[in-house]
C-alpha cells in the first residue's frame, strides 16, 4: 500500500464531505417571520395604517390610547413604526405616535395575532377593554 495515497473509500468520503459541508453550513434555521403588519387596521372607532419603510399612513385614535383624556372623539396622529417583540406579548410593531395638534406623544406596542378566523393587532398598554384592530 502506498502511504502517500488514501484508500479509495476514504477519498470518496473526503470528496463527498468537501462538497456537502458548504451546503449544510449555508442552511441555517430561519428566524420566525416578522408579522405582516403592513396595511390598514381598524376597530369600531380607531384606525391605523402601516406603510412600507417604517412610516405610518392615516392614524385616528382615541386620545386615551396615547395617554390623553378619555373622549369618544378620535384624534389624528402621525408617526413611525418598526418590527419588534415583547417577551410576554409576542411579535408585532413598536409605534412612535404624535398627535397632529402636538399635544400627545407616546410609544405603543401592537401585538400581531393570526388564526384561522383572521388577523388582528392588539394595542398593549391601554385599557383592557380595548378591542383589537382588524386587518382591512
Amino acid at each position: 500500500m502506498d502511504r502517500g495515497r488514501a484508500p479509495e473509500g476514504l477519498r470518496v468520503l473526503t470528496v463527498s464531505l468537501a462538497c456537502t459541508l458548504p451546503l449544510a453550513a449555508s442552511c441555517t434555521v430561519a428566524e420566525e417571520p416578522v408579522p405582516a403588519v403592513i396595511g390598514a387596521w381598524k376597530t369600531t372607532v380607531a384606525s391605523i395604517q402601516f406603510l412600507e419603510g417604517g412610516k405610518l399612513g392615516e392614524v385616528s385614535l382615541l386620545p386615551a390610547m396615547c395617554r390623553g383624556q378619555k373622549s369618544s372623539t378620535t384624534v389624528k396622529f402621525t408617526g413611525t413604526w418598526k418590527y419588534g417583540s415583547q417577551e410576554d406579548a409576542g411579535s408585532g410593531a413598536v409605534v412612535q405616535l404624535a398627535s397632529v395638534a402636538g399635544d400627545l406623544k407616546c410609544e405603543r406596542y401592537f401585538q400581531y395575532s393570526k388564526k384561522q378566523d383572521g388577523e388582528w393587532l392588539t394595542m398593549i398598554g391601554v385599557d383592557a377593554d380595548q378591542e383589537p384592530f382588524v386587518r382591512q
